[in-house]
This record gives structure tokens, C-alpha cells and sequence, in this order.
């Protein structure tokens, strides 16, 4: 008996001490602190894939919808979609604004459609407002409106269970992209002709300034110091390069510092669509898609671009990286990055080493089709990436410096992926 007692007594020591060295996995995604995934879909998206009549009429039936996905330590995660009460487009860069609370999500629409497109080619449903033309002042009050060609930012409340629009504005311009300042204020929106700078009074949008900037379509970052931008701007598209320029930000305004050049060491050169960028948490390199669209012409280079310089320049390449490549993501241990490669069919996760000199490209992963908007988590233990044809976010669990391994589980999200940003669950003030 006593034998035996201290056998029992052995085994549940045993399991204790396993219970209090090993975390306990649960049955769904968890993040180690708790944060909001904000992702937009366009309904345009249905051209490609998701339409039944054959051959496709161009009459455009899918809604733009918006999902708020709440992640934290000890719950499933919460998820909601709401359809029809944003216009969102996948025409653009996969990245958007959270304000630095957490509360406020925005995101811009344009009404600019590449001529002789596919998306060009769509009619909308009649009675239905449109453009900005089509579009009165009531309409804006209303919570279910979602004008395609509409040139428009639209604030988002991500805290509210129901997600009401709490402001919406008519621009003059086409604003392809919106990022949160790092000052935690202000937000800088890209237009095709404007830089335009805002801020939040309440959960109204007020207009602070706007700076005449060169002619084109593009995207930008905001660099670490809140005093400059790296942007990708495309004058004539389709039929001439992506640039990417230098900025100086002064107060509210938007001052154009110069065009990178590609130093004459390198085997690369700007390509039509390369317009999508994001410059490293340090803030010392922008990471540069050599091209975005039009699969099937060969693989594309990711350019690096040299940000400590005077005057920044393209000073590094990583070859053949993908057949399109999207978006980047950096891993807070400043070793790793990944990119997204823009297949329509079965896509792919291209995982960089950037700590090596120069960057090189270590592996590609599997990922669901036309993959764009891709974040990790504040901690690095996780990466999440939205799929525009299979209506998810799928999950990536980071083992070690280089390693991700997907994971099975995945957040179901509306059809159409476009954007998709990261920020802080909001902590309502007592």
C-alpha cells in the first residue's frame, strides 16, 4: 500500500510539473496579447472566379463587406462581417489605417479603373448610387451605402459589436491608400494628384491639409521618423514604369524630395505595376515589388532601397522572387521578412532573410489563392494572411528565426480580400 501510494503521488507531481511547464494548446487561435484584424473585401473581385453565369456578363451581383476580428489569450476569436455598408477596392495596396487606440478603422476607395480591364468592363445594379455625382448628402448619414466608383475614406467603428460607419467624405481625388502617422494623430492619405493629412475629432474625419504632389496612381509608407514617405506612384498605367519617390513631411504638408535611381551595380530595373512597398521597422531600407500584376510574364525582383542615404536609392536585389509579388510583413526579431507572391491560382509565401547581406530569399510556402494583406503579431509568434478567393485568413505559426509552419485553423472572412491592417484591441475609458 505504501508502494503504491507513492506511486500516485509521483504520477500527479509529475503531471502538475507538465501542466506548469508546457502551455496548455486550446482548440482555438489564441494571441499572446489581445489585438483587432481588420479586413476588407471588394465584391468587384467576382470577375475572376466566384460568378456562375458563363461566359460572365460583367453585371456585378457581390457586395463590398468588411470583417472585425477581436484575437486575445482566452477566447475564440470574435468575428463579424458586415456587407454592403463600405465601398472597399482590391485596386490598391493591402494595407489600411487603425487608429493607435484601436477603435477606428479607415479605409479609402477610388473611383480609377485600369482602361480595357476586366474591372472596367463592369456594370453596377440600377438605382444604385455609384459615384460621388450620384451620391447626397442624406446618403452619407445612411449605414448601408457602398458606391463602387466612389472616391471616398470611410471611418469604421471596430469596437461597436454592430461596426456603424461613424463618417464618411467626398474627395476630389483618387486615394489609392491610408496610414495611421506614427504620432499616433494623424492620418496621411495618397491620392492620385494630393498627399491629404487628417485627423480624428471624435469619430469624424477633419481635413488638416493637402499638398500637390506628381501625377499618378500608387502606394506609400509613412518611415518610423514621421518625417518622410516612401511612395510607388505610376503616371500612365500600363503603359509606362512604377517610380518610386522620396518625400519630406513639414508640419501637415507633403514636400517631394526626389525619384529613387537604381544604382548601375544592379541586374534589375522598375517594371509597370511595381507601385506596393513598406520600409523596415528600423526605418534604414524600403522593401520595393518590382511588379504587381499581370501573372505569366516572368518572375519579378523585390527591390531594396537604401533610406540612410541623403538621397535613397535602390541599392539592393533580391532576384526572381515571384511570378507578382504583393505586399511585405517583417518579423519584430529584424531577421526575417516575407512577401506575398501574387498567383491566381495556388499562391505562395515567399520567406526572406534580410539580416544577410545582401537579403536573400530562403523558401516559398503554401498559401491560398491570390494572397495579399499579410501582418504578424506584435509578439512575432504568429503570421496571419488574407486569401481574396478563399474568403480566409490563414495562420502561420513562427518556430525559431526562419521557420514558419502553417496552421490548419483559419478565420472565414467575406469574399474578395483586400486589406488587411493590425492594431491594439480597443480598451474602452472607464
Amino acid at each position: 500500500m505504501k508502494i503504491l501510494l507513492i506511486a500516485v503521488i509521483f504520477l500527479l507531481n509529475s503531471h502538475f510539473t507538465y501542466l506548469v511547464g508546457h502551455t496548455i494548446e486550446k482548440p482555438y487561435i489564441t494571441t499572446q496579447t489581445p489585438i483587432t484584424l481588420f479586413s476588407t473585401q471588394d465584391g468587384e473581385t467576382e470577375i475572376n472566379t466566384f460568378s456562375n453565369v458563363k461566359p460572365y456578363d460583367y453585371k456585378l451581383l457581390s457586395k463590398d463587406s468588411f470583417t472585425v476580428i477581436h484575437l486575445g489569450s482566452d477566447h475564440p476569436p470574435i468575428v463579424k462581417t458586415m456587407y454592403g455598408t463600405i465601398p472597399a477596392t482590391i485596386l490598391g495596396t493591402p494595407s489600411m489605417a487603425i487608429s493607435s487606440d484601436g477603435r477606428y478603422g479607415l479605409v479609402s476607395n477610388h473611383s480609377w479603373r485600369p482602361e480595357g480591364s476586366h474591372y472596367d468592363r463592369l456594370t453596377y445594379p440600377k438605382g444604385e448610387p455609384v459615384r460621388n455625382s450620384d451620391i447626397t448628402p442624406e446618403m452619407l448619414k445612411m449605414q448601408n451605402l457602398s458606391p463602387q466608383l466612389s472616391d471616398m475614406i470611410s471611418v469604421v467603428d471596430l469596437y461597436d459589436p454592430d461596426h456603424p460607419i461613424t463618417d464618411r467624405i467626398l474627395l476630389d481625388d483618387q486615394v489609392t491608400h491610408i496610414l495611421a502617422h506614427p504620432d499616433g494623430k494623424r492620418f496621411f492619405a495618397m491620392g492620385a494628384q494630393h498627399f491629404f493629412t487628417y485627423k480624428l475629432d471624435g469619430n469624424k474625419l477633419v481635413e488638416l491639409a493637402r499638398s500637390k504632389t506628381p501625377n499618378g496612381v500608387g502606394c506609400f509608407w509613412i518611415h518610423p521618423d514621421g518625417k518622410h514617405i516612401l511612395a510607388g506612384r505610376n503616371k500612365n498605367w500600363g503603359n509606362d514604369v512604377a517610380i518610386v519617390q522620396w518625400y519630406s513631411i513639414d508640419g501637415d504638408r507633403v514636400i517631394f524630395i526626389n525619384d529613387l535611381a537604381i544604382d548601375s551595380s544592379l541586374n534589375t530595373e522598375y517594371k509597370n505595376s511595381g507601385v506596393i512597398l513598406r520600409i523596415t521597422p528600423d526605418g534604414k531600407r524600403g522593401f520595393i515589388c518590382q511588379r504587381t500584376m499581370y501573372n505569366g510574364l516572368g518572375f519579378s525582383d523585390i527591390l531594396i532601397a537604401d533610406l540612410t542615404l541623403n538621397k535613397p536609392r535602390i541599392t539592393e536585389v533580391i532576384k526572381q522572387v515571384g511570378d507578382g509579388l504583393e505586399s511585405f510583413a517583417f518579423h519584430p526579431n529584424g531577421k526575417m521578412a516575407v512577401a506575398t507572391v501574387l498567383e491566381k491560382s495556388k499562391n505562395s509565401l515567399a520567406v526572406l532573410d534580410i539580416e544577410s547581406k545582401p537579403p536573400r530569399l530562403l523558401y516559398h510556402l503554401d498559401a491560398a489563392a491570390l494572397s495579399q494583406g499579410v501582418e504578424f503579431t506584435p509578439e512575432g509568434d504568429k503570421l496571419f494572411l488574407g486569401s481574396t478567393y478563399n474568403g480566409r485568413i490563414e495562420i502561420y505559426d513562427v518556430k525559431g528565426e526562419f521557420e514558419l509552419v502553417k496552421n490548419q485553423k483559419f478565420i472565414k472572412i467575406g469574399f474578395g480580400h483586400n486589406s488587411l491592417s493590425i492594431g491594439p484591441r480597443y480598451k474602452k475609458k472607464k
